[in-house]
């Protein structure tokens, strides 16, 4: 099974629901945050530049198929997991809504590790996200 967390932005790469770090780094950058909000996201963020590798370091060229391409958590990665709902949570007390969804065919994957897959959603799953 597979996790994607998402906001209610479209993404101008994929032209889906953008995910919980475009959303984050966005936030960081055009919004004045309270210190102790910007403090916390710094936080989490710097926890995944520690301990997830960037999928995207491996799409596939030339654009097209990888430039729409979603990440999605296992479901195995608790770690990841809950430090995905801590940052979730500390966006929608900065007014983001974030939502989640699952699924166990998240389309044709890119790229793969222990903890995340890139892939391209089938259009059915497009259509949802």
């Amino acid at each position: 099974m597979f996790i994607r967390f998402f906001s209610g932005e479209i993404d101008e790469d994929s032209h889906l629901s953008a995910g919980l770090f475009r959303v984050a780094y966005r936030l960081i950058e055009e919004t004045r945050l309270q210190d102790y909000e910007y403090e916390a996201l710094h936080e989490a963020m710097l926890w995944f530049d520690e301990n997830l590798v960037s999928p995207y370091d491996y799409r596939l060229k030339p654009a097209g198929l990888a430039d729409r391409a979603l990440c999605w958590f296992r479901s195995s990665a608790r770690e990841h997991l809950k430090r995905a709902w801590e940052m979730t949570a500390i966006l929608q007390d900065c007014g983001i809504f974030v939502w989640t969804i699952k699924s166990d065919r998240p389309g044709y994957i890119l790229y793969e590790d222990k903890v995340q897959v890139l892939a391209f959603p089938p259009d059915d799953l497009r259509k949802r996200l």
